[in-house]
């Protein structure tokens, strides 16, 4: 297990070379009278083409037992499977959320109600990019604006009947359902999700989203002592969002039109307009084999409660839509008093995570936080690292074709995901970054003058760029 854990197995030689030697090194213990080893030998083409069925079938055996162990599986399913021994489930791809500001042409004399699942989206010559408003917001009389959170996805709802079967598991059309945002309705009542049926009564209207390793969706209900079930005939309305993962993540103002038609208390049509002050961040795709690989045990030491820093770092990395975390306490920060936690996140993207996130991922901390700490969520800095070199090039080079490379190594090291709460900035490593670059013989590099030391909220990012070139003599 130790091995395994390092990510390899501790397997014997069992390759074609191995045993085509092995075979051939026991012919004469066998028999005297098998002299003839060359490769146009019947014996020998025979022996050789056991020892090649052999070689196929010990990979096969080998990659089932790497099957076994969660750091060496590679298929999907598999690390699903040992996840879930855990209490650890691989979340789907997850939709990213915003700030909608809705606005009157004119105040009214009533107020306007907009109703949560008010439908809008930003518009784009390819494929728009529907939005959904999470709650209902009222626009006071004599007002002209307010404002709601939203998340990304197209509302999907798919209807069925019970069949009365006990653990009765439906499974849903779509593979792109946004994590967290299945609802089922039986028989016109709304039933509670929940990670798994150990604290579910015998008529408790509970049931559980799994998703396997082709993405297919399942709902799972109850077998009538750990969770009720529906009965047959009964009419099951399930409702979703399909969400478009990290494609959701826009820019301000970019949702400007409004899809749903609002009313007065007087059934008149409302002109509308809509706008997001903030961007949508936190989309993502399905989480990756290996990020599970990585913080599933971590949160399987935390025991799924937050206590030391560890702990919160694990738990806010699993989950959805967050992709780093920063735990800082009195001894980072001076001002913070004793008890109290303030947890810097970024979502997935880069970004300021947004606020309907936040309070997300506040409620998943508080209840599993000690009642003496005191937990709040914070925004990240983003430290823009101003970049400034002459490139000396080689003689017949293109100096437009060489400039493009030098920014392409430029934002793939400054790239969201390659840099971190308080990562430094060398010059060493940017004067050898750039003097990589083909085409370059010799690098000067005249911004930054020093090292660049990030706080603890701080993420370095790429500034401004200026590349100037000068042809060797």
């Amino acid at each position: 297990m130790a091995q395994a854990k390092r990510g390899r197995l501790p397997y014997v030689n069992k390759d074609y070379e191995s045993i085509r030697e092995e075979l051939m090194s026991r012919i004469p213990q066998l028999t005297d009278r098998w002299t003839d080893f060359n490769a146009s030998d019947l014996g020998v083409v025979l022996l050789e083409l056991f020892a090649g069925i052999a070689d196929m079938l010990a990979y096969y055996i080998d990659a089932q037992a790497a099957e076994c162990y969660l750091p060496t599986a590679r298929q999907r399913q598999n690390i699903i499977n040992l996840c879930s021994l855990i209490d650890y489930s691989l979340h789907g791809p997850v939709a990213s959320t915003t700030t909608l500001r809705f606005t009157l042409k004119e105040s009214q004399a009533d107020d306007i109600v907009i109703p949560a699942g008010t439908l809008v989206r930003a518009p784009d010559a390819n494929t728009p990019v529907p939005f959904v408003t999470t709650a209902g917001l009222t626009i006071k009389a004599g007002a002209t604006e307010a404002e709601t959170n939203a998340v990304q996805g197209e509302a999907v709802t798919e209807s069925f009947t019970g069949t009365g079967q006990q653990m009765a598991r439906i499974t849903l059309a779509r593979t792109d359902i946004a994590e967290g945002t299945v609802k089922v309705v039986v028989a016109s009542v709304e039933w509670q999700e929940v990670e798994h049926f150990t604290d579910s009564g015998a008529e408790n209207t509970h049931f559980r989203v799994e998703r396997d390793g082709l993405d297919r969706v399942s709902i799972i209900f109850g077998d009538g002592k750990w969770g009720t079930f529906p009965r047959q005939g009964a009419t099951i309305d399930v409702s979703y969002l399909a969400t478009l993962g990290p494609d959701g993540n826009l820019a301000p103002h970019r949702v400007t039109e409004i899809i749903s038609y609002i009313y007065t208390s007087g059934n008149e049509l409302v002109q509308l307009t809509v706008d997001n002050p903030l961007p949508a961040t936190g989309g993502s795709e399905r989480e990756s084999a290996d990020h599970a690989k990585e913080t599933a045990p971590a949160v399987l030491r935390s025991t799924w409660k937050a206590v030391t820093r560890d702990d919160y770092t694990a738990l806010c990395l699993a989950f959805p839509g967050i992709a780093k975390a920063r735990v800082m306490d009195i001894n980072d920060d001076p001002n913070l008093r004793i008890y109290t936690v303030r947890i810097c996140i970024a979502p997935d993207g880069g970004g300021l995570p947004s606020p309907l996130l936040k309070e997300h991922l506040e409620s998943y901390l508080d209840a599993r936080r000690l009642l003496t700490i005191d937990a709040g969520i914070v925004d990240p800095a983003y430290i823009p690292v101003n970049v400034s070199a002459l490139l000396y090039t080689y003689p017949g080079q293109d100096i437009q074709v060489v400039k493009k490379r030098a920014l392409e190594v430029l934002e793939s090291q400054f790239a969201f995901e390659g840099q971190d709460f308080g990562s430094p900035v060398y010059l060493s490593d940017l004067v050898a970054l750039l003097d990589g670059v083909e085409g370059v013989s010799h690098v000067v590099l005249r911004e930054p003058m020093k090292d660049v030391t990030s706080g603890f909220r701080e993420i370095p990012t790429l500034g401004t760029v200026t590349i100037d070139t000068q042809v060797v003599r």
